[in-house]
């Protein structure tokens, strides 16, 4: 994400996508992108299970659900109205093709779920963007 946005507000020239030939849908990686208010909801779940359990637990935050490099680049588009320049670069070692969260558990044991999909993660992620440029400026 900030290197999309860098790339929208011209401190970037292209988005440097890493493999295109992955078996993915459009070949490129996917991903689990998770709101930050979503990472945040379920920090707040994770403490209170502490209220009501004293031993130790691991917990995926995420959506469940992949998104592509190029998927995310499109949503950015749609959300800033703008286009993101790519350049595609070869794949870069130890990156998998897909990787995406199970939730199961943070559902079940935390009452917890992602809210936000990706589409408004970019549109709040651009207003966010636009709102630090202009304190930037200030």
């Amino acid at each position: 994400m900030p290197y999309l946005t860098q790339v929208l507000q011209g401190k970037r020239s292209v988005l440097k996508v890493f493999g295109s030939d992955y078996p993915t849908p459009d070949g490129t990686g996917v991903r689990d992108y998770i709101h930050v208010m979503d990472l945040g909801s379920g920090h707040i779940s994770a403490v209170r299970k502490l209220e009501e359990y004293t031993g130790c637990g691991a917990y995926n935050l995420g959506t469940g659900k992949g998104t592509s490099v190029l998927e995310l680049v499109k949503a950015m588009e749609r959300a800033s109205g703008k286009r993101i320049p790519l350049v595609y670069k070869d794949r870069r070692p130890g990156d998998c093709a897909s990787i995406y969260a199970s939730t199961e558990k943070a559902n079940m044991e935390l009452r917890w779920r992602a809210q936000f999909d990706v589409a408004k993660m970019c549109e709040d992620q651009w207003r966010w963007a636009q709102y630090s440029k202009q304190l930037e400026e200030d």
